[in-house]
């Protein structure tokens, strides 16, 4: 074989993939363009009505003038739209339900994560179920967090300023703190 001979083969077969290719795009334009259209005949709109007819007549919902213009000006928004207790139901007279306080909120402090130079505070809330992850001045459940140590977080009531010690805690001493014990 001469050196000039490799570099025959796979021109040839390189042009005979062209050929193919361009013979195989004129066949696909040849039978697109040739083929015949269907033609889509639209359907009228009476035979949809034939088809699925509509109820002959709703009942009439006329209101009373006075009502419709009372349901127009109604402001959902009011703060007159409260309910009224009757006498003897609700015990205070203004009328308003008194609304139980929301459970006060058991903390564990599980640790502390390090991001640099920033400490993070893994903190739970056992009556919410929920974890967070705090830093020094944030806020959880009304409480401030003041301080994060090794081993415990100083968190301060803003209602009657009283700081709050939560210790680390393992998991057998998390599971009495639920059973009833308040940090």
């Amino acid at each position: 074989m001469s050196p000039a001979a490799p570099s025959v083969m796979p021109v040839a077969f390189l042009a005979m993939l062209l050929a193919l290719g361009a013979g195989g795009a004129w066949q696909w334009q040849r039978t697109v363009f040739q083929a015949k259209r269907i033609e889509l005949t639209s359907e009228s709109w009476d035979r949809v009505k034939q088809d699925y007819p509509m109820a002959e007549s709703a009942p009439s919902t006329e209101w009373p003038a006075d009502v419709a213009e009372a349901v127009l000006k109604a402001n959902p928004f009011s703060p007159q739209r409260r309910p009224v207790a009757a006498k003897g139901e609700g015990g205070a007279e203004g009328g308003s339900l008194p609304t139980p306080a929301p459970p006060k909120p058991q903390f564990a402090f599980k640790g502390q994560i390090n991001l640099g130079q920033r400490k993070r505070a893994i903190l739970e809330d056992l009556s919410a179920h929920k974890t967070y992850f705090l830093e020094v001045g944030q806020e959880v459940a009304g409480f401030k967090v003041l301080d994060i140590g090794e081993n415990q977080v100083v968190l301060s009531d803003p209602q009657t300023r009283e700081e709050v010690a939560v210790s680390l805690a393992s998991s057998d001493k998390a599971k009495k703190k639920q059973s009833g014990e308040t940090q």
